[in-house]
């Protein structure tokens, strides 16, 4: 019996109000934001706004230079952040010390200061927040919520809508990767019973926990976030960080790659809420939207959907989703969440039934009189702020890796998470205000991800040419068996058209069968290489089809292009160039490779040839004045290949490249190139060079592999030609191991 369907807790009524208000604040928006770039922040938030800010800041320096007495303070100070001196203490700054260089005098220094504290607050937050599902007689819900007090957890309304939905759901935390594995996970149950309080108006759900998990472990053990009752945390244009469960996924870090771009003045009809730009997606609801101090400033409750003019939600195509359509197909163009302060000042005043203790104990935290338990790794000292618990043993809490490298304005984090990180250019004094990004899931774990974005596909994309090098070289065919597991567009077709490119997707495998690229090597405009790679899901087809980021974190897998960047990335001019390189980042021409398969660096260090060796040479056999080639790139599909996080990885690759030949007749060469030896051990951090080769191999005999159907292609081959046999000895063979470029048969 198949298993009921997954859902998520998503409301697409919530996202039309969102996207209603949203739009109400457009010119307001835009006037604020272009202050805030340009530094005017007396033009972007009111001076009492701003005066809370700079107090709270200063306030927080102050507590992270504490020693026991005045003088070990002073001297912290003027060993660690000289620069600092000079600024006023905390709840001194009045309205009359307000204007644009002062407050960025004080945001500048403390931010340089307390930037290194940044990664360790991140992963103690993060340990809070937790995967919700609930359980119904359609399926399973997912969602997000996060402890703000040793047993209440909030989330969203419209995740509990009430006390019994909260019976049918438990939390799960610890579902995230830790290493090369995802963490035991620890199930709480919920304890509606205890305490529940709700509102629809803010959307959000307040609900006492069980004590211990199922396996026994306590619920102190995750800490807390607290709920900071007072204004003042964040101030339009700067960052935000959210931990999240995006579609009931592994628990995702996205960290300053993102920015508050609207805060409502205090008495306007929406000032409970916040708007952000984040990678975020239906199950996300109940996620903590952070600060850089990691505050929350605000419970994450819907994305903000692009609209057309009767409000209903559009595609990345403008075609209208139905509120019971594929809400995964919405184009959204920011976030909406409730602001905490409008939450703490509903909850202070609220009257509850039964567990008055644990609201008193909720209130009292969010006016800073208990604060939250800070969790260590065990490999540290472990500090406890009362209430006193005793620390976690290290079977219980595994201590997260924790990696920096630094590189020209680059933080890239390692942790059992996955991360999204942009500190911006490096200054003297230290970080600088931070670079903002598209928003995308979350791609590689560790990465600063590039700033490039595709074209939306409402932009006509003309796909792979098969007639690019004036003779016929089209798609290949799928034999019947292959065509069983092919991922289908909403018109029934099966190309996924990009600039330069096309793709063929088996869903089944989450995998492409082919990427096929047209190359012009003497194209006007080439775009180079700049910064990490940022890869997006297509939205074309379901995102179930295609392998996401969580199976390339904390491993030696790399977001292996098959159809090479450089290869796509050509032009008549830069526009049509630049499109064609950031369209590459697409998830379906995305095929796992180990880093040493996938890296020119690391593969000529180990003496492995890779596929860039092999093109450079047929382009040079090529006729000189047709410096184009067709390349047909993906995966050898077998039932054999070694299972990992879901995903069956391809142990070979191949290639196929189409050229016209020095006498003008089409000619054709295919390549395999296996990974078996790396991966069989992932994820491991040494390997043993093995003798990587590549081999050259009939068409004919690749399309057995492959079950692809190459048609005229084949006829191109001279490796598959029987006349040429008996001219070249190392052509008898049905394959050619390539040690050198030299055993190439072209």
């Amino acid at each position: 019996m198949a298993a009921p369907p997954v859902k998520l807790h998503y409301s697409p009524e919530i996202a039309a109000d969102a996207a209603k208000r949203f739009k109400s604040r457009t010119q307001s928006r835009r006037k604020r934001m272009s202050a805030a770039s340009k530094g005017e922040y007396t033009k972007v938030e009111s001076k009492e706004r701003l005066v809370n800010h700079v107090n709270r800041l200063l306030s927080e320096l102050a507590s992270s230079t504490a020693a026991p007495d005045a003088a070990s303070a002073q001297e912290t100070l003027r060993r660690e952040a000289p620069a600092l001196q000079g600024l006023p203490s905390p709840g001194q700054v009045t309205a009359s010390d307000i204007n644009d260089r002062f407050v960025e005098r004080v945001i500048g220094k403390t931010r340089d200061f307390l930037a290194v504290q940044f990664f360790d607050r991140g992963a103690r937050a993060s340990r809070a927040v937790c995967r919700i599902v609930t359980n119904s007689a359609d399926g399973d819900a997912f969602g997000t919520g996060f402890l703000v007090s040793p047993r209440l957890l909030i989330t969203n309304h419209h995740v509990f809508a009430d006390a019994d939905a909260a019976r049918r759901s438990r939390a799960e935390f610890n579902y995230q990767l830790g290493g090369d594995q995802t963490l035991a996970v620890e199930t709480f149950a919920f304890a509606p019973d205890m305490f529940f309080l709700t509102d629809p108006g803010l959307d959000f759900a307040l609900v006492a926990m069980a004590a211990t998990s199922t396996n026994g472990t306590p619920l102190d053990h995750f800490g807390f976030c607290p709920l900071i009752g007072s204004e003042g945390k964040i101030i339009t244009g700067q960052p935000v960080n959210i931990v999240q469960h995006p579609s009931g996924g592994l628990k995702q870090v996205v960290v300053r790659d993102n920015k508050l771009i609207d805060l409502p003045e205090n008495g306007s009809a929406v000032d409970q809420y916040a708007y952000y730009e984040a990678d975020t997606e239906p199950g996300s609801s109940g996620s903590p939207v952070f600060n850089d101090q990691w505050e929350v400033i605000a419970l994450h409750h819907s994305g903000v959907p692009r609209t057309n003019r009767r409000g209903e939600a559009l595609d990345a195509n403008d075609k209208v989703v139905p509120p019971d359509g594929d809400q995964t197909r919405v184009a959204w163009v920011a976030n909406e969440g409730i602001r905490t302060s409008r939450l703490v000042k509903f909850i202070a005043g609220a009257m509850v039934a039964r567990g008055k203790d644990l609201k008193d104990e909720f209130v009292s935290i969010s006016a800073g009189q208990i604060q939250p338990l800070i969790v260590q790794p065990p490999t540290t000292e472990t500090t406890v702020v009362p209430p006193p618990v005793p620390p976690p043993s290290p079977a219980d809490n595994p201590a997260p890796h924790v990696a920096t490298t630094s590189q020209a304005g680059v933080v890239s984090i390692s942790v059992p998470l996955n991360i999204t990180l942009s500190l911006g250019a490096m200054v003297s004094a230290g970080v600088a205000a931070p670079a903002i990004a598209a928003a995308q899931p979350s791609a590689a774990a560790a990465d600063l991800l590039e700033q490039a974005k595709p074209e939306p596909f409402s932009t006509p994309r003309p796909g792979f040419d098969p007639k690019f090098l004036g003779f016929d070289a089209p798609l290949p065919k799928l034999t019947p068996a292959a065509a069983a597991a092919v991922a289908k567009l909403a018109d029934g077709g099966i190309e996924l058209t990009y600039f330069h490119y096309s793709v063929i997707m088996n869903a089944q495998r989450k995998l492409a069968f082919v990427s096929a690229v047209n190359l012009d090597t003497a194209a006007k405009f080439q775009v180079k290489r700049d910064g990490k790679d940022k890869w997006y899901y297509d939205s074309r087809i379901p995102r179930e089809a295609q392998a996401g980021p969580e199976l390339y974190a904390d491993n030696p897998l790399d977001f292996g292009h098959l159809t090479r960047r450089q290869d796509a990335a050509w032009g008549g001019d830069e526009d049509e160039a630049n499109a064609a390189n950031n369209d590459t980042f697409h998830l379906t021409n995305c095929s796992p490779q180990h880093s040493v398969f996938n890296q020119s660096s690391l593969a000529s260090h180990n003496g492995v040839m890779l596929w860039g060796n092999l093109e450079m040479y047929v382009t040079a056999q090529a006729k000189k004045d047709t410096p184009r080639l067709s390349i047909f790139n993906g995966p050898v599909f077998r039932t054999t290949d070694q299972p990992y996080r879901g995903i069956l990885l391809p142990r070979e690759f191949w290639k196929l490249i189409v050229f016209t030949r020095a006498d003008g007749r089409p000619g054709a060469v295919a390549f395999v190139l296996s990974q078996e030896s790396l991966i069989r051990n992932l994820p491991a951090e040494e390997f043993v060079v093995g003798p990587y080769r590549p081999f050259q191999v009939r068409i004919a005999d690749l399309a057995a592999r492959t079950q692809l159907d190459f048609g005229k292609v084949q006829g191109y081959d001279r490796m598959g030609d029987a006349r040429q046999e008996s001219l070249m000895e190392s052509a008898r063979g049905a394959v050619v191991s390539i040690g050198s470029l030299a055993d190439i048969v072209i």
